[in-house]
């Protein structure tokens, strides 16, 4: 009989203590009041989403970059996986398939910058990491694959 009891009050305390804090008051500011406003929110409703923390391809970025790919093109030194194509180092006839603010599809074949390019280009901001996609370099999130920045059209 005292272990019945001991269970009952160890289950009844567990459903007291365990619900108080579904029952608590959100603290000042939590949640959104209502208001949708997440990126998925906004996809669902066929609202793109834009990032606004800033551009990260300056104009001496976006020179840097196109100035390394057209010497590379020009050189005959294709990036890797256009090298034997024999195609001008283009993708063959691969389609955009990523868009800014918008996570990078899995299936998306990308490429790291080369060490040179990048030691030109500075450190990028943390937890983001910069990528070439066919003619495209982006700048793209590493936690979660949302494309952040572009500079499209590279050669």
């Amino acid at each position: 009989m005292k272990t019945y009891k001991r269970t009952l009050l160890l289950l009844v305390s567990t459903v007291v203590f365990g619900s108080s804090a579904a029952f608590a008051k959100p603290p000042e500011g939590a949640g959104n009041s209502g208001k949708q406003t997440s990126p998925g929110h906004a996809m669902k409703q066929g609202k793109q989403s834009h990032y606004d923390g800033g551009r990260y391809f300056s104009d001496r970025r976006t020179s840097d970059i196109r100035q390394y790919y057209s010497d590379t093109a020009r050189s005959g030194k294709c990036p890797p996986g256009l090298a034997k194509k024999g195609n001008g180092c283009q993708p063959p006839g691969q389609a955009k398939q990523w868009q800014r603010g918008h996570r990078l599809p899995d299936d998306v074949r990308y490429y790291d910058l080369p060490h040179a390019l990048l030691h030109e280009l500075g450190r990028t901001p943390e937890g983001q990491k910069l990528i070439r996609v066919g003619t495209d370099v982006l700048l793209i999130s590493t936690a979660t694959g949302v494309v952040i920045d572009a500079l499209e059209d590279l050669f």
